[in-house]
């Protein structure tokens, strides 16, 4: 086995350098769904998205921050990345399930949220094999992986929708090409490092399954507290509504995914402190990363605030310039998203999953509540409403039960 480790700093350059890319490439999907389609189609690919982010966390089940925290190595990488490739299985048969299921989606709906399913598996195998290699210090390697199936996903994605005008099978396409990347490029890379083999048993998966339960629940409970707005939008007014509203939220991704640039490559170095009880670097740590994730809301707001309405305009054409004032607020409630994330990560570090899960489950109950009332009056502002109350509680709730965790280990109290 190989293991050269990398600086933490070099190793957020190779994160942010490839995650970035892969982002813009992710979002450029949004973009060009609608020249090469319609709002309408803008409106089934978000719907896609927004349903399957569900069932992804079925795939996910909570065990990358736990797989990279896991310091003293109790699994086995092998394990690691058997019990993935089993949580696909599942994740990708009840997401079918669902969809034939649900009869309030035409033929042409429920074919893009199955086939986008199959990105959405790719991406999670993916995860797993980023995990190793992120224990490894090997961001070189995650890095670059993200730059591939940039490529190949954007490639993919313009050409068949170019050729064929059918989104369905650009979908398919687009997740079978990057399912092939993630074959080709990550799985002998990650083999190397660990040597690990397939064994896909549910016995042996059971005991990881069994301790990461509650991070799964977690996990799809924060997708349903971002996702139940956009499904009673969908309900109340419609595919085209939701596509322009998911037009809208897209720049808003960015912050998301530069917050997490900033706070992925610090969870090994966060997890050695936290087990060492090196409380005052845990937390210089904590709040450089959490300086790092303002500073750079800060920049966008401005970003938006001035280029918004003319940057929208530009991507969209002049239909969208009536919603281009929710670009702000929206803005705002995906940092209170990307916080919620952040402040996960933390308490599961110290393992306190289940005040994570109240937190959560409060959350998505006010979510859908709030959601029924405000959305069918107020429409897409209602949306913004429902996530600004629901979010912004939980990410309050989740820094006030990361501040006491901290404040109980430094004082040698559990």
């Amino acid at each position: 086995m190989e293991s050269k480790q990398r600086s933490i700093g070099r190793n957020m350059m190779f994160n942010s350098v490839g995650s970035l890319f892969y982002l813009v490439c992710q979002w450029l999907l949004t973009v060009l769904v609608v020249p090469l389609g319609s709002f309408e189609k803008a409106g089934y690919l978000t719907l896609a998205i927004s349903l399957t982010n569900f069932f992804f966390t079925v795939a996910y089940f909570g065990l990358r921050n736990f797989q990279v925290s896991d310091s003293a190595g109790k699994y086995s990488p092998s394990l690691y990345i058997s019990t993935r490739i089993l949580t696909c299985m599942a994740a990708f048969g009840l997401c079918v399930a669902f969809t034939l299921c649900n009869r309030q989606y035409s033929g042409e709906q429920m074919a893009c949220i199955i086939f986008y399913m199959v990105f959405r598996v790719a991406e999670a195998l993916v995860d797993v094999l980023a995990g190793e290699e992120q224990k490894a210090y090997r961001f070189d390697y995650v890095g670059l992986s993200f730059i591939l199936r940039g490529v190949v996903m954007l490639g993919s994605f313009t050409l068949t929708l170019y050729l064929t005008r059918q989104l369905p099978l650009t979908l398919l396409v687009m997740g079978l090409a990057t399912l092939a990347v993630a074959l080709v490029y990550d799985w002998p890379r990650v083999r190397k490092l660990t040597g690990f083999r397939v064994h896909l048993s549910c016995r042996e998966s059971l005991p990881l399954l069994q301790e990461v339960w509650p991070m799964m629940v977690n996990a799809a409970l924060l997708t349903l507290l971002a996702a139940v707005p956009r499904y009673f939008l969908e309900r109340y007014a419609g595919s085209e509504a939701l596509g322009y509203f998911g037009s809208i939220s897209t720049p808003a991704v960015i912050i998301q995914a530069g917050c997490s640039f900033i706070y992925t490559p610090l969870v090994a170095p966060l997890t050695e402190r936290f087990a060492e009880a090196r409380w005052s670097d845990f937390k210089k740590m904590v709040l450089t990363a959490l300086a790092g994730i303002l500073g750079f809301a800060v920049c966008m707001f401005i970003g938006a605030a001035l280029l918004g309405r003319w940057g929208l305009s530009l991507l969209f054409g002049e239909a969208i310039l009536p919603y281009a004032y929710l670009l702000v607020p929206v803005l705002g409630t995906t940092l209170c998203i990307s916080l919620i994330y952040f402040f996960d990560v933390l308490l599961t570090i110290g393992r306190r999953l289940k005040i994570m899960t109240v937190i959560h489950l409060a959350a998505v109950a006010l979510a859908v509540a709030s959601s029924m009332i405000c959305i069918p009056t107020y429409g897409m502002n209602g949306v913004v409403a429902v996530l600004y109350l629901c979010a912004g509680g939980d990410m309050l709730a989740m820094a006030l039960a990361a501040a006491k965790m901290y404040r109980d280990k430094a004082k040698g109290t559990k």
